[in-house]
Order: structure tokens, then sequence, then C-alpha cells
């Protein structure tokens, strides 16, 4: 009641307000990160350890177990997963939900740091990642043409490319697969290495050795300090030939040339991709966790035409778009959104039989998908499936409160009240009314929040968003709509005569329609009811 006496008093604070609302939730609809689903974090970490040559047994019971017992004494941990293959170890390590991922990973990492003396020494740094949903590409853009082979494709994808697009604001990463990637090899001769008295180790350290940068120290000269350093790298495949292995009795050297080849190829190929059935290569661009999937793709496509340094004939295409997916799912959303809204007018229009009147109710639901879309920019949500589905299924509802209220001010109107206690009146009569089909709407969704899980990531921006939309729905009938009825609204004698006479007869004809449906309906309910109560 006392919210219709404010919006009476203050009618055009109400307008204010209203176009607030309009403008503040335009703009949070332009700034909402528009994404597929909710921002879901899995609480999981994993920990990688990998162990060149060692056969699956040893790697679980020398590497796995023993991280295993370390991680699993971490806080919120709910339980441990673990695999190991030849060559490779790795955990699992699940939390318990609501649990902060960030803080688990960290500790995780500080376990496996406590043990990893422990471990055997061949293995290299276990690395230690979180699962991440940004971690699912965004896009895949082709390399191909040029009469390139893969390993220069490779080379410019992962050299030229791959930098610049990682410019791109909101873009975490943009990895290369596929190719081949450049490796220089030495092909040893067994014989000659064992008439020599070598093995491979040997000429292992012996070019590890020869390719270094070491600090030589300082030289002074005046008022100059200069930093002396050696670099013996190699920045061709020739020298590498000139390397000295071993010096034998005689005095003579033993090099690499003497052992066997060294060749300027690539490592071994696992992955080969194929676009228009040429080989070529990809990247795969990650986005930022809280970026718009849209608007990182649509900047993507804009930088690929501008980028610099590509040979001619390459051809950059994408072949994976997710926002293709993300737009088709979103506009039909809000297409089905837009024809609930449209329907749902037409609907009133038909049974009340007053443009006026509609146009009151039908303020309601841009107003409340609007004040929605603020609560949900400030909130940290997404624009996706979920938060737009909310959006659809409630607006058909958004109006009935409106509906309820205009109707009750409507009639009381009819009876001769002045404007002010009609609308008073009425509102005094339907608050709790209203209030009370809102709540019981609202707690139908109250279950939601005792989910755990993914299902609760994905249901509670849903429940979020038509809770705030729906109460929101009931400010209104109390506000806008009761100040909307002051100024517009006008008792049905008196709206009538003001009426054309061709509208006139159309709304008697149409009142007469409507009203033989009426009591065609009652007396379907009256018939439907005997056999009910003779049975009884």
């Amino acid at each position: 009641m006392w919210l219709t006496l404010l919006a009476l008093r203050n009618r055009i604070g109400i307008l204010m307000l209203s176009l607030a609302m309009v403008v503040l939730g335009w703009t949070s609809l332009e700034r909402l990160p528009v994404d597929l689903f909710p921002n879901i974090q899995v609480p999981v970490a994993f920990v990688g350890v990998i162990y060149k040559g060692a056969p699956p047994l040893d790697i679980e019971q020398s590497v796995v177990y023993p991280i295993e017992k370390a991680v699993s004494s971490a806080s919120n941990v709910e339980h441990v997963e673990s695999f190991a293959k030849h060559g490779i170890g790795a955990i699992q390590i699940w939390f318990n939900w609501g649990a902060d991922i960030n803080v688990g990973q960290m500790e995780v990492m500080q376990r496996v740091t406590q043990i990893q003396s422990s471990l055997p020494p061949g293995i290299l740094q276990p690395f230690i990642v979180k699962f991440d949903v940004s971690n699912i590409p965004v896009a895949l853009v082709t390399v191909a043409g040029g009469n390139l082979d893969e390993r220069a494709l490779y080379d410019l994808a992962y050299n030229t490319i791959a930098p610049q697009i990682e410019q791109i604001q909101n873009v975490a990463a943009a990895t290369v697969e596929g190719g081949k990637i450049r490796q220089i090899n030495i092909n040893l001769d067994p014989a000659l290495l064992q008439a020599r008295g070598l093995s491979i180790l040997d000429v292992v350290k012996s070019v590890k050795a020869s390719n270094l940068i070491l600090p030589s120290g300082d030289l002074k000269a005046g008022n100059l300090d200069y930093n002396v350093f050696t670099n013996n790298q190699f920045k061709t495949v020739e020298p590498l030939n000139d390397v000295i292995v071993k010096v034998n009795p005689l005095g003579n050297p033993v090099r690499v040339r003497d052992l066997g080849t060294v060749t300027d190829s690539s490592d071994i190929q696992t992955n080969i991709v194929r676009t228009d059935g040429q080989r070529s290569v990809y990247l795969r661009v990650n986005k930022q966790p809280t970026a718009n999937t849209v608007e990182v793709v649509e900047a993507l496509r804009r930088q690929l035409p501008k980028m610099i340094g590509i040979p001619a004939g390459v051809q950059l295409g994408v072949s994976f778009d997710q926002s293709v997916y993300i737009r088709q799912s979103i506009q039909n959303l809000m297409e089905q959104a837009l024809h609930g809204s449209l329907l749902a007018a037409a609907i009133i229009l038909l049974f009340l039989r007053n443009l006026t009147s509609t146009l009151i109710i039908s303020v309601a639901i841009p107003l409340s998908i609007l004040v929605t879309f603020i609560v949900l920019y400030f909130t940290g949500q997404t624009l996706n499936v979920f938060t737009l589905g909310g959006l659809a299924l409630g607006v058909g509802r958004l109006v009935d409160d409106s509906i309820v209220e205009l109707e009750n001010i409507q009639r009381h109107l009819n009876t001769g009240q002045s404007r002010w206690e009609a609308i008073l009146q009425a509102a005094r009569e339907v608050a709790m009314p209203i209030f009370a089909s809102t709540v019981t709407t609202v707690v139908v969704f109250l279950p939601m929040f005792f989910l755990v899980g993914i299902a609760k990531l994905l249901l509670i921006p849903l429940t979020l968003t038509i809770a705030i939309s729906l109460f929101t729905s009931f400010f209104v009938s109390r506000t806008v709509t009761p100040a909307l009825c002051y100024k517009f609204l006008k008792a049905e004698d008196e709206a009538q005569r003001t009426m054309p006479p061709w509208w006139q007869r159309f709304m008697g004809w149409s009142r007469t329609r409507y009203e033989r449906l009426d009591a065609g309906y009652d007396v379907c309910s009256s018939a439907g009811s005997l056999p009910s109560f003779s049975r009884h």
C-alpha cells in the first residue's frame, strides 16, 4: 500500500526511475558477456609427471603412489584418482564443491614440492593445473597453402601468427597443433661408436658442453663497465659436425662427423592436420575466463586479414567458431521471448478489449527484463542459454501482477470513485494476493539452491533470472502501473464516449462475443459439476 501511495505522490520520480531502468538495463545488456553456459568452475586439479622410458608399473609404484599420499592430506579433498601409462603418470584431485580451487591448487603444489626429493631422479618437473572451462578453444585458425611444407607452416604459425593472435584483447593463448617441429638430428652409427669405444651418452655430453652461454666476468675500460659472456650456441647445422667427442691416444680428435651424420630435420610427427585435403596446421585460440566469446571471435576474424609477415599464397581460415552456436542459441531464445511478449500482449488486448489498458500492462515486460539485465551485470553473470531461458520461461508471468492491479483499479473507477481513491482502494485490496502469488511462484525454484555439482552452477543463474524478473514485475505493478492508470486510465463509460463510432460498434460486437463465450464456459462448468454433486 505504501509503495502505491509513494508512487502517486511522486509520479515524476517514478517516470525518472523507469527511464533510469531503461538506460541502465540497455547499457548492462550491451556490456554483459555472451557465452554458451554460465561460468563453471569444476573443483579438480591435475598433477602430471613425465618419466621417459619407465613402464606403467614402475611409474605407479615410484611416482604416482607417493604423490597420491601427499596430496590426499590437502584440505577439502573429496577423492583422488590416478592412472599410469608408459612414460606418463597423472593424478586427479577432486575437491569438495564450493571449495576455492585456487587455494587447493597452491596447497597441492606445496605437497608435491615437499616430496619431490624422494621421487626418482629421472623424472621431469611435475606440472600442476586446474580444470577450467576456458581451456575449450573458442576458435580454430587453419594455416595452409603457399607451397610450404609442414615444418615451414609450423614455424610460420608458431613464430609469426600465434604472437599476433595473442595480442588480441581477451585472448589467453594460441597453441599450434599439427605440422612438424624443427629438430636437429644426429644419426650415429653403432659400429663406428663401438670401434672407438664410445657411447651415445658421450656424444650427448659433448654436444651439450659445446652449445652453451657462459658468463665470463666484467671488463672495465675507463668509466665503462662491460659484461662479458661467451656465446657458443650453434646457429647453423654445420658446426655440429666439428664437435670433438674424444681424443684418441695418438692425439687425433674424434668428431661427430666421424660417428654419424647431422641433419636439419623434424621431430617425430604425432598428429596430422588436413585442410581441404592438403597438409596444414591449426591454432587453438583460447579466451580469458571472463571474456565475451562472441567479441573475442569477432576481433579474431577482423585481425586475420591484417596479419603481417604472411607469405603470398598462405591461406588463413577459421574452421571452428564457437560463437556461431552461441549466436544461434541466443537468437532463438530472444525470438522466443519476443514472441511470448507479443502473444501475451495480444491475449491481454483480446480479453480486456482496451488498447490503453494493454499498453499500461505491457510496460511491465520490458521494465522487468531490463532490471534483470542490470542485476545480472552487477552480479557477474553472463548472457547465456540459461539466463535467457529463465527470461523466456517467465515472460508470460511478468504481466499477471499488473493485470490484477489494473483490473481492480478499473472496477473501482467504474463505480464512480475519484482516481486517487479508486487507485488506493484497489491497491489495498490486491496487495497481499499479488505478493503471495509472486512468492508462491518463486518458491518453486527454492530447491535449486540445495543442489550440488554442475547442476547447481547451471540452474542457479536460471533461478536468479526468474526471481529477479518476477519481483521486479511485482514492484512495477505497485508503482508504475498505478501511476500510469492515474494519468491515462478512464472509466469504461467515459472511454466509450470518446471512441469513434466504428470502434464503438466493434467493441459492442466483441463484448457480445466475449459474454457469449463466458456464458458457454459457465454452462459447461456447471454441467461438468452436476454428476460429481449427484454422486455425493
